[in-house]
């Protein structure tokens, strides 16, 4: 690697500014994207960092939480940590409890209504299981501020510039084909999604698909800007509060055929959720205004295992690596993403594992599979 070296990053994501953020001080960066920058589904990320209850290696969440730690005051970005709340419901709260993720501390129904004051009507619940190790940021100041990092080391981000296809010759990729004529690269790194299925289809299989959730965002009566974060395993949804005081509740994720043609919306049931089953537990919230719904705009992207795909493949041209199939935890998995391809890009060691983020963890390739929900 020599620092004349020129990456090209398709896709202007969480994920593309990430790369571009870790590569710009070493590397010629240009990031192309054919719409606007962070305008895509990052733009809809709830921005809830529930490391602690995802089903990572340890050195991962580590090296996430410490890099999200030492951004908080650069640029507009802040991460606020605070812990997480998964509720155990109280019929078989044994076999639910044996099925939450380690390292967190139980606490009762009572222990939960006197610890904090959001709570309200638990009468459903046995207890808790409190995390720490968790929090949320706002997903705009993220972007803005990976995008300040990498063009204050030279990268250049380029909107409204869309990329028509992969340049390769005698099996190296030697650039990209764009809408204004081609750039020469020495890598190419697409982080587009879903859509990296069909574009790569010529190089590399790609087990992917759409994937959309839905989130709705509710003013209660006071302010619950100190609530914890929750989730709640039989309705299978999440929620944060926010800055001033409103609660984000998400959820409803679910694999689409064709995203973009799918009408965009929270689903009608998703909010009739919201509303009658969720919002009664938090302390003001169950006549609360509905200030704001959401849904990724085209679509997330799902895997068979719910993981990532981000690998240099063996099958692909080389010079290509692909980020793919972050199934709804782009924004917690953005200190990963970049770290790892800069390692696949540079042949550095990372400071963690790689396999789990291998293609050829998956014998099938096709886009067949069911989508493998988070609660699992």
């Amino acid at each position: 690697m020599t620092a004349s070296e020129r990456v090209v990053v398709v896709g202007a994501g969480i994920s593309g500014l990430a790369i571009a953020s870790e590569l710009a001080p070493d590397h010629e960066v240009i990031v192309l994207e054919a719409g606007g920058v962070a305008a895509d589904t990052t733009s809809r990320a709830s921005g809830m960092i529930s490391l602690a209850l995802e089903p990572f290696p340890e050195a991962w969440i580590r090296f996430a939480l410490e890099r999200l730690r030492d951004l908080d005051g650069q640029g507009t970005f802040s991460f606020t940590e605070r812990e997480t709340v998964r509720l155990v419901p109280g019929t078989d709260s044994h076999g639910w409890t044996d099925r939450a993720p380690d390292g967190g501390t139980y606490f009762t129904q009572a222990e939960l209504l006197e610890r904090y004051d959001a709570f309200d009507d638990l009468s459903a619940y046995a207890g808790g299981i409190v995390y720490d190790g968790t929090g949320f940021l706002n997903v705009a100041d993220y972007a803005a501020t990976l995008k300040w990092l990498a063009e204050r080391e030279g990268a250049g981000i380029y909107r409204d510039h869309a990329v028509t296809g992969l340049r390769v010759e005698d099996g190296v990729v030697v650039g990209v084909e764009t809408e204004y004529g081609p750039l020469d690269a020495d890598h190419v790194v697409y982080a587009t999604g879903w859509r990296a299925r069909e574009q790569l289809a010529p190089y590399v299989e790609l087990p992917v698909r759409p994937l959309r959730w839905n989130a709705v965002v509710l003013e209660p009566d006071a302010s619950l800007a100190d609530a914890p974060l929750g989730s709640e395993p039989t309705m299978r949804v999440y929620w944060r509060p926010t800055p001033r005081g409103d609660v984000l509740i998400g959820g409803n994720e679910h694999l689409l055929e064709a995203p973009e043609e799918t009408p965009m919306g929270v689903q009608e049931s998703f909010r009739e959720l919201v509303c009658e089953e969720v919002a009664p537990l938090l302390t003001g919230l169950e006549d609360g205004r509905i200030r704001r719904e959401d849904c990724c705009p085209t679509a997330d992207t799902a895997s068979p295992d719910g993981l990532p795909i981000v690998d240099a493949p063996e099958a692909a041209p080389d010079g290509l690596t692909v980020v793919t199939g972050l199934h709804g935890r782009g924004v917690m998995l953005s200190p990963i993403t970049g770290r790892a391809v800069r390692s696949l890009v540079t042949g550095e060691d990372a400071p963690f594992p790689l396999e789990g983020l291998r293609l050829e963890r998956f014998d099938d390739r096709s886009a067949d599979f069911e989508y493998r929900s988070h609660w699992e």
